[in-house]
């Protein structure tokens, strides 16, 4: 079960909260402010000690002698197995009788009055020091003749069993906070992952993505946001490429007619004038080089605006490789390039073969036309859980973020001077997307690496 950064910060706001408020409940009843759980029982038990010692002297003299045989082994029955003494003394200070033997004690400096609701001529007294859970209360006796007498109670030092019962009913309640925090986070994790999943792959050029919208919280607001901006994009995208290929298509037909109209230019001119038919060619080359751009922005835009066709046919895609080398032979040998290959037997892939030719025509295109005289191009397959596809050339280091704009259509490397529209590798991510594939260039040592994956053929 994997626990999220979310659950964590959740559970670590909730530990904190926790500790908090546990900080400002012991600092209250550590201030005296607050009396603690074991003053109100030592105030309890106090009122029932002075009930029984009234009731058993009822009827006995008042004289010292009289009251301490008639009261000493209640004290001592009363004090039987705890931390306590009880002892009485009259009007003078004089101890009458005690559940204990020798002095009475002494609180120099140690009494602190404890604001607690008692009864008429009861005093009641934390001990301070290393005896603070030690209480102290005096209250006032009066016999039938009216003689007052005093009795004062002292409760020991007792166990914390409040404060360890209370200290495991908190770390119960964080364990159980703790299980009940992951399945919370989790409906709140959901669908933030989902909207980051879905922005990715807007990103990514996909803007058919959308997130459901369920609820009424704040992450449903953002999920509601997003899809409207997302079909905002979709729509103005699509518009652009719409124009895009609209225009495209209408320039076709002046080029046609500047086309016509060089050629006869041409002819009347013939050959007297070798200037004039130089400019006539290069013109004829211009209008040549347009032409084929704007049919590669009207392919470009087909693969945007319209279903592709499914994928369907079984390819062998090592052949179509060595097919492509050898088209391309000629060019490399006159380039002077060195080619190496590691083509790998690989099986057979789902695929369309006009794509797979474009795909393989555009790398191995671009690798000859940006390597120097006298450079290197290796290709390599292979197929392990994927096929693998990496064509290397000899290439100057480019800047990070130059390697992902290299598959953005019309973009190109300013420090390129070679002749090219940007939309070979554009063509390229489209037609390895459409196969469900990743292509990524990096830097390698002295050069440039284009990696393709595509998925193997189910068996």
């Amino acid at each position: 079960m994997k626990i999220n950064k979310l659950y964590l910060k959740i559970f670590l706001a909730f530990v904190v909260v926790l500790i908090i408020a546990e900080t400002v409940v012991f600092s209250v009843v550590l201030s005296g402010k607050v009396p603690p759980p074991v003053f109100y029982e030592t105030m309890e038990r106090i009122m029932v000690v002075d009930r029984l010692i009234e009731r058993e002297i009822q009827g006995v003299p008042s004289d010292s002698a009289s009251l301490r045989e008639k009261v000493t082994p209640l004290l001592e029955l009363l004090v039987k197995g705890s931390p306590s003494r009880i002892w009485i003394t009259d009007k003078t200070g004089a101890m009458v009788s005690a559940s204990f033997r020798g002095e009475a004690p002494t609180f120099s400096g140690e009494l602190s009055a404890v604001d607690l609701k008692t009864p008429e001529g009861v005093r009641f007294f934390g001990v301070r020091g290393k005896n603070y859970r030690s209480a102290y209360v005096e209250s006032e006796i009066k016999l039938e003749d009216g003689t007052l007498l005093k009795v004062h109670f002292f409760q020991g030092k007792r166990p914390r069993r409040a404060e360890v019962w209370f200290f495991k009913g908190l770390f119960f309640l964080t364990v159980l906070g703790a299980l009940f925090l992951f399945p919370v986070s989790r409906m709140i994790t959901k669908p933030v992952l989902q909207l980051a999943e879905s922005a990715e792959r807007l990103g990514k050029g996909d803007f058919s993505q959308r997130v459901p919208e369920k609820g009424h919280d704040e992450v449903t607001v953002l999920a509601r946001k997003f899809n409207r901006m997302a079909g905002r994009l979709e729509k103005m995208v699509m518009s652009g490429k719409g124009l895009t290929a609209h225009l495209s298509h209408e320039l076709r037909s002046p080029l046609a007619r500047m086309r016509i109209s060089l050629q006869m230019l041409m002819e009347r001119t013939g050959t007297g004038d070798a200037a004039s038919s130089k400019y006539l060619s290069g013109m004829e080359k211009e209008i040549e080089n347009m032409d084929v751009l704007i049919g590669r922005i009207l392919d470009l835009s087909k693969m945007d605006m319209v279903q592709l066709p499914p994928i369907e046919s079984v390819l062998d895609i090592s052949k179509y490789l060595w097919s492509c080398l050898d088209k391309y032979g000629p060019m490399i040998q006159q380039g002077g390039i060195h080619l190496s290959t590691e083509i790998s037997d690989v099986p057979s892939i789902y695929g369309l073969e006009h794509g797979v030719n474009v795909l393989l025509d555009n790398l191995l295109g671009n690798a000859i036309k940006y390597t120097d005289p006298g450079g290197q191009i290796r290709v390599g397959l292979r197929a392990d859980d994927d096929l693998r596809l990496t064509i290397y050339n000899t290439y100057h280091p480019i800047a990070k973020k130059d390697l992902s704009g290299m598959f953005v259509p019309f973009n190109r490397l300013e420090s390129n001077k070679t002749q090219g529209s940007g939309l070979g590798l554009a063509f390229a991510q489209r037609i390895v997307a459409h196969h469900g594939g990743t292509i990524v260039a990096s830097n390698e040592e002295d050069g440039l690496c284009i990696t393709v994956t595509l998925p193997l053929r189910a068996s």
